[in-house]
């Protein structure tokens, strides 16, 4: 059975004080070293959330910053465009214009070309309608000089023949 006696109460009273110096020099320590370790960890869960949140509104601005790049890109691009439409059609209208006129000075030399070879046609045909009717004339004056020299070539060859 159980027994109380001097033994028993100096064991408890020995386990009391035992209980009370561990957890004053032991746990408390421990548990102060967990809490401060809890703080520590705590604190940088904020800090991580903290830089994650200025993470994102770094993202959001970004974003927004290269969707402004973007449009100031298009809006570059479309003028850019547009300049170069104006320029490709101000360049076309003077090729049309240096080829019109590139047309129409050579209808203008080949109209005097064709002047040229129309006079010089009509000179050379001047010219030998000059000379035939010469020689026309000549002809008239030389037929009857062919005519007797025919006559006497012709009285030559019987003479001899006979």
């Amino acid at each position: 059975m159980l027994r109380l006696d001097l033994n028993l109460v100096f064991t408890i009273v020995n386990l009391l004080i035992w209980y009370v110096i561990i957890r004053k020099f032991l746990f408390k320590p421990i548990n102060d070293i967990i809490t401060k370790r809890e703080d520590a960890i705590k604190a940088r869960y904020a800090e991580a959330e903290q830089l994650k949140q200025e993470a994102q509104e770094e993202k959001t601005k970004s974003a927004q910053y290269q969707a402004q790049i973007e449009s100031e890109k298009a809006k570059i691009m479309a003028a850019a465009q547009a300049d170069a439409r104006v320029e490709f059609d101000q360049i076309v209208a003077d090729a049309h214009k240096k080829a019109g006129q590139i047309v129409e000075s050579s209808k203008k030399e080949a109209a005097l070309q064709k002047e040229k070879v129309m006079n010089k046609a009509e000179q050379e045909i001047r010219g030998l309608i000059l000379e035939a009717a010469v020689k026309s004339m000549q002809s008239q004056n030389s037929d009857e000089a062919l005519y007797d020299q025919f006559l006497t070539k012709a009285g030559e060859t019987t003479h001899e023949e006979s």
